[in-house]
């Protein structure tokens, strides 16, 4: 099970059927000596708006407004990190540190489904940090069995959450929390993983904003799904020449996402420039992607690793056109591609990658 991660890019708008109040207010009662200025951002079919801002002194703060319909909403320090997260209605919440960790008090039935996902989390964060605080004396005293053996209570802890989580899935699938929880982590899921979910829904979580987000994340990891046609993209060389995917002609096309700066690009290439020196003759054709910010980072790493093949970038890192469209969140990222531009394997590496293109290249 991939942890959920509730992130500001979630396009919201629940709605509801009436207010307990007027409007609401958000109490934290964290204690300790904690301080300094809080906002509280609500997420809307806009986008992200602050909602009210306050001053925390020795963990207590308040904050008070009204909203026109449900949305989510975070409590968030000034530099973004987040305390709590909120379904917030008219109503009256409280915040307050709990034995294990921050909990939400009161608010509607919304925020009490979410307070039970939220708990399944808190678990595995705990769980978490305390394996790699064992792990880490374990490996110190170079303890083999005891690394082992921790690697197995997570992964039984890891099934155990992972069996809750889809109990509370199957119990609240009609609800537009199950599908917030689902669009919120779903840009760490693959493909089988979040249909899988998805279709778990019921009918009014799938037609609400969640719902329908989910199912487009859905449309776009299935257009670089095995089985697809890639989308085509275009690109520079570092000699100023264009060159897109589609003009680009060979009986198998290997598609690289790679940086000057990522340890494990420069350690996969020399493995790369083996497979095209044997190969390339034979009709494979290579289109290294750098996601480099700096032209002369991506030229001197091309000349030190002798990369020979076609190579393009934006010069935009992370921002990158070409790695959005290909839904790439970390690299080495490949895709290998038929003539007709069909995916048929996506991100091999070593022997793998050899051994699938030899295969391919015979028949």
């Amino acid at each position: 099970m991939k942890q959920i991660l509730f992130i500001l890019t979630v396009i919201v708008g629940m709605t509801t059927c009436g207010y307990a109040q007027e409007g609401f207010t958000v109490k934290g009662a964290l204690g300790g000596t904690l301080g300094g200025k809080l906002v509280l951002m609500g997420i809307d079919v806009e986008g992200p708006q602050v909602l009210g801002e306050a001053m925390m002194e020795n963990g207590s703060f308040e904050f008070t407004g009204k909203v026109e319909k449900t949305m989510p909403a975070y409590v968030l320090t000034e530099k973004q990190q987040p305390i709590a997260t909120l379904i917030l209605e008219n109503m009256g919440y409280t915040i307050v540190a709990g034995e294990t960790g921050i909990e939400v008090k009161g608010g509607g039935e919304a925020q009490r489904i979410l307070n039970e996902f939220e708990r399944i989390e808190q678990t595995i964060s705990r769980e978490q940090m305390k394996m790699r605080q064992e792990a880490r004396a374990a490996y110190a005293s170079r303890d083999q069995v005891k690394m082992q053996a921790l690697q197995q209570q997570f992964e039984k802890v890891m099934e155990e959450q992972g069996a809750k989580q889809k109990a509370l899935m199957d119990t609240y699938k009609d609800s537009p929390v199950t599908a917030f929880v689902i669009a919120s982590g779903m840009e760490q899921m693959d493909y089988a993983s979040l249909v899988e979910m998805y279709e778990g829904l019921g009918d009014d979580a799938k037609q609400c904003p969640f719902g329908m987000k989910i199912a487009r994340q859905i449309e776009l990891l299935e257009r670089v799904e095995v089985g697809s046609v890639a989308p085509d993209f275009s690109g520079v060389t570092v000699e100023g020449d264009s060159v897109s995917l589609y003009q680009t002609k060979g009986k198998l096309k290997l598609v690289d996402f790679w940086a000057s700066w990522c340890g494990p690009c420069r350690a996969e290439i020399p493995n790369v420039c083996k497979v095209y020196k044997k190969y390339h003759d034979k009709g494979l054709e290579i289109i290294g992607v750098s996601l480099d910010e700096k032209k002369e980072d991506w030229e001197r790493a091309m000349k030190e690793s002798h990369m020979t093949w076609i190579n393009i970038s934006d010069l935009q890192g992370w921002r990158s056109s070409i790695a959005a469209l290909y839904l790439v969140r970390g690299i080495p990222s490949t895709f290998l591609l038929d003539e007709n531009n069909c995916i048929v394997a996506k991100n091999l590496r070593g022997k793998e990658l050899e051994k699938k293109i030899a295969e391919l290249l015979e028949k």
